[in-house]
């Protein structure tokens, strides 16, 4: 039986939590200063200790659906980290977070091209963001 063979381009990528938890880097608190105000009195995020499935939930079901989630002034790691909580932290390939990166942050092409954002990807070691 042989093995698959995934090229670059077909990669998939998400934020992995157990990279961060190895990498002593917590999610929630990587993640919940990303709830609105409704959501962060909701799950009362400055007084427990909050779930990932949780934080990905709200964020995707109501934070994300905001406009100023994700824009151009944000940082560009930034954007992308949020990408993923907007998408519940399913696998993107980079032509589909690049898709995504432009429409919320608008035409902003040299950084959302396959290397660019292929060289991003793997020099993060903050956010957790790593291949499958």
């Amino acid at each position: 039986m042989s093995k698959e063979v995934t090229t670059p381009s077909e990669a998939q990528w998400t934020i992995d939590l157990k990279w961060l938890e190895t990498n002593k880097r917590d999610f929630s608190t990587l993640a919940k200063d990303k709830l609105c105000a409704k959501c962060r009195k909701k799950l009362k995020a400055d007084t427990t200790e909050l779930k990932p499935a949780d934080i990905l939930k709200a964020v995707q079901s109501c934070c994300s659906k905001s406009d100023d989630f994700i824009t151009a002034g944000l940082p560009f790691q930034e954007s992308i980290f949020r990408v993923f909580l907007a998408n519940g932290n399913k696998p993107l390939t980079l032509e589909e977070l690049g898709e995504q990166l432009n429409k919320r942050r608008g035409a902003d092409a040299h950084r959302t091209s396959f290397a660019f954002l292929s060289r991003v990807m793997q020099n993060d070691d903050y956010y957790g963001i790593k291949s499958k």
